[in-house]
């Protein structure tokens, strides 16, 4: 073929692949992944525990030695990788396709490509495995063993995941010619040494929950990817998203292209060996853990989107008027993402940036900070200045297996909380080493937690204060003043704990618990947490794992002590009063612990109540007081009690301080809030009040009436509400 040059047109989607990686680059914090790799950059290059090799670390010092290590300048060494690897892919499309249309379909495509735009803009060693891939994918088109050796030795040793293409390398090239044998050895001996250590790494490291990939929706996942059409770095698109039509458009448009491609023997070669073998070898050496994420198969990519790029080059020769078609389907799937990912990455990554400016700016100088997980430290590290944490556990890398128990924590916070008059626990990652909330548990019995602050991606900064550090008993049980109940097979209830002083209805009451393994647990285990007023009306009810949903009680080792700490909150409207909390632990149908708390008060809210129920038209209204919505808690059936929840909107100043309700001949007459009966509703508050009302015993349609006061005054008349069909 005739050789062209790059045209203007070329080098504008070119620059349009440069501006959408660098636009806004250095919005969002450095996510905890990106904090890790500036992190080891800095200290140490490679670290033998964490999963991935040392040269991207290793390129990222020098680039720092440079550029400096600010969120533009970490992310910028990707951008390059990623704009390079864009244009590779154009090069081998234009080598196999032999025309300058090839290459210009495969740069709009690679340039615009959602998925490979996002890893471009992460600090992350992905960007820089693609370029190695694309450069390999190059030496094949080129028929150049050299090159192809070069950059399958560099992108082994930046991540592993290039240890897949191997065999496809090896099957294309010894098949196109035995004289390649030479190349494969030293392939094969460069790789030993990564491939050796990446096994020893799965087998030792306990970042990984047991089980196996669902391989159907791994596939799905890797395809939604393409598109940020599903979970990328821990987001999901807002609602609204219109990621059900960008997935049928880029679906039909990728499936066209690719159809039409492997008509094409080298597009064909491509997409086997190094599209679908390593796709398949990937997920087979996966396959025992459930630990997985799209982009380590972003060098896998290519050898998928090169035959649909082809393909279409080959419908716009035969038909000019593809080109609107393929360019409105290719918008529909990839428009809203790129405006998603370049306006909100701010909104989906982790934002440690604030969480550690926001503990140095309040931090007093009696105060700790505490770091829960302890693997997050890296990430801490890069923006801390003036504080370094506490990690609890001091793992270097994630592991499930260490999880953190009363005698851990009392021993790390007695020694290093002496002394102090308060502490910042920040909180990330602690699914996995404090599933049962242990630190934030021992924290709030030593002192009060006086404010919370949350941050993007889960990052959560508390804030807890005493007068003087009282150290945490060796002895769990002296928590709380007795020996424990045994409430099941090798469980022990220690006893729990309950915030002092007056709480608002609209903040989490947290509950302590103490529990002692005797020997092993079944599976299953669960806790309910109930917010009950003393006539046992529910008002707030939270269920969860007995310790953490990632802590099944299976996996707790005995003998051991657990401080748990569950918090339930009240519903929207509860008014103030007496509440009694309930402690529940069941398993399945039976329950192993049913347990009445200590009564609390609740003071009204801090801020005034808010729902869209409220604004609804009243159903009933009196002087300084509008009834605006009615709840059914519960089926209605002949001669059995039932719920009724009463939204309340005060308008002025209520003519009395009871309320009557009648449904056939049944009528009961009680106070607005029976917890405080003889507190008035003031202008501008919103409340719901329960009653409980026996029904009717004859089946029928009934009309629910409701009345202020007595019912007598004709100022506080009798006002039918909504019809209640009563059911046998």
């Amino acid at each position: 073929m005739k050789r062209s040059g790059w045209t203007a047109l070329d080098l504008t989607l070119l620059g349009l692949a440069f501006g959408l990686r660098v636009y806004q680059l250095d919005t969002a914090s450095l996510w905890y992944d990106e904090a890790f790799s500036v992190d080891l950059a800095r200290r140490q290059i490679w670290q033998p525990l964490e999963a991935h090799p040392p040269l991207f670390y290793l390129t990222l010092r020098l680039w720092m030695d440079l550029a400096g290590s600010s969120e533009f300048a970490t992310r910028f060494l990707s951008v390059m990788t990623g704009t390079l690897t864009v244009a590779l892919f154009a090069a081998i499309a234009a080598r196999i396709g032999r025309s300058s249309m090839a290459r210009a379909v495969a740069l709009g495509l690679a340039a615009t490509l959602p998925f490979w735009v996002w890893e471009s803009r992460e600090a992350r060693m992905y960007s820089m495995l693609g370029f190695w891939t694309a450069l390999v994918f190059y030496g094949i088109a080129r028929d150049s063993p050299r090159l192809v050796l070069f950059a399958a030795m560099a992108g082994i040793y930046t991540h592993y995941a290039m240890l897949w293409l191997i065999p496809g390398i090896l099957l294309l090239g010894l098949w196109r010619k035995r004289s390649r044998i030479p190349w494969a050895l030293p392939l094969l001996a460069g790789a030993l040494p990564g491939a050796l250590h990446a096994l020893w790494v799965g087998r030792t490291q306990g970042a990984f929950w047991p089980g196996t990939l669902d391989l159907g929706q791994t596939l799905m996942a890797l395809y939604q990817a393409q598109g940020l059409q599903a979970r990328m770095a821990g987001f999901l698109p807002p609602d609204g998203f219109p990621w059900i039509p960008g997935l049928i458009a880029g679906a039909g448009a990728a499936g066209v292209g690719l159809i039409r491609g492997l008509r094409q023997r080298a597009a064909r070669s491509i997409f086997l060996g190094l599209g679908l073998l390593p796709l398949t070898v990937g997920l087979g050496l996966l396959y025992g853990s459930p630990k997985f994420h799209p982009h380590y198969f972003i060098g896998v990519a290519i050898g998928f989107w090169l035959p649909v790029a082809l393909g279409w080059v080959d419908a716009l020769r035969r038909a000019r008027g593809a080109f609107l078609a393929i360019l409105a389907a290719w918008g529909i799937f990839v428009l809203p993402a790129l405006n998603w990912t370049l306006g909100h990455a701010e909104q989906v990554k982790d934002d440690w940036r604030s969480a550690v400016r926001t503990v140095e700016a309040h931090k007093g100088s009696e105060e700790a900070a505490l770091l829960v997980s302890g693997f997050a430290l890296p990430a801490y590290r890069v923006y801390a200045r003036a504080t370094m944490p506490i990690p609890l556990p001091a793992d270097p890398v994630a592991d499930v297996r260490h999880v953190l128990d009363y005698e851990m924590v009392t021993r790390v916070l007695n020694q290093r909380l002496a002394g102090t008059r308060g502490a910042w626990l920040v909180q990330w990652g602690d699914e996995l080493n404090d599933p049962a909330q242990v630190v934030a548990a021992a924290l709030d019995w030593i002192g009060d937690e006086s404010e919370t602050f949350t941050f993007a991606g889960g990052i959560r900064v508390r804030h807890f204060v005493w007068g003087a550090f009282r150290p945490l008993p060796e002895e769990p049980a002296t928590l709380f003043g007795h020996a424990g109940q045994s409430i099941g097979p090798n469980l022990i209830w220690l006893g729990y704990g309950l915030p002092g002083g007056m709480l608002s209805t609209d903040r989490p009451l947290p509950v302590i618990s103490g529990w002692q393994t005797m020997g092993p647990l079944p599976t299953g285990l669960r806790a309910s947490l109930r917010l009950e007023r003393e006539d046992g009306t529910l008002w707030g009810q939270w269920d969860g794992a007995l310790g953490g949903e990632t802590w099944d009680t299976a996996r707790w080792p005995w003998p051991r002590v657990v401080l748990a700490r569950y918090m339930v909150e009240a519903q929207v409207g509860t008014p103030p009063g007496r509440y009694r909390p309930r402690l529940v632990v069941y398993r399945g149908d039976q329950v192993w612990l049913d347990a009445q708390l200590n009564p609390i008060d609740l003071a009204s809210p801090r801020r005034p109540y808010q729902d869209p129920r409220w604004e609804e038209p009243p159903q009933a209204r009196w002087p300084g007081l509008s009834l605006t919505h009615v709840d059914l808690e519960g089926e209605p059936h002949g001669c059995q009690w039932l719920t009724l929840a009463l939204w309340w909107r005060v308008d002025g100043t209520p003519a009395s301080n009871r309320v009557s309700l009648r449904i056939g001949e049944v009528r009961i007459t009680e106070p607005w809030n029976p917890a405080q009966p003889d507190q008035a509703w003031g202008p501008g508050e919103r409340w719901r009040t329960r009653h409980r009302l026996p029904m009717p015993c004859a089946p029928g349609r009934y009309a629910l009436e409701v009345a202020l006061g007595e019912g007598e005054d004709p100022s506080l008349r009798w006002q039918s509400v909504i019809t209640v069909e009563v059911r046998p």
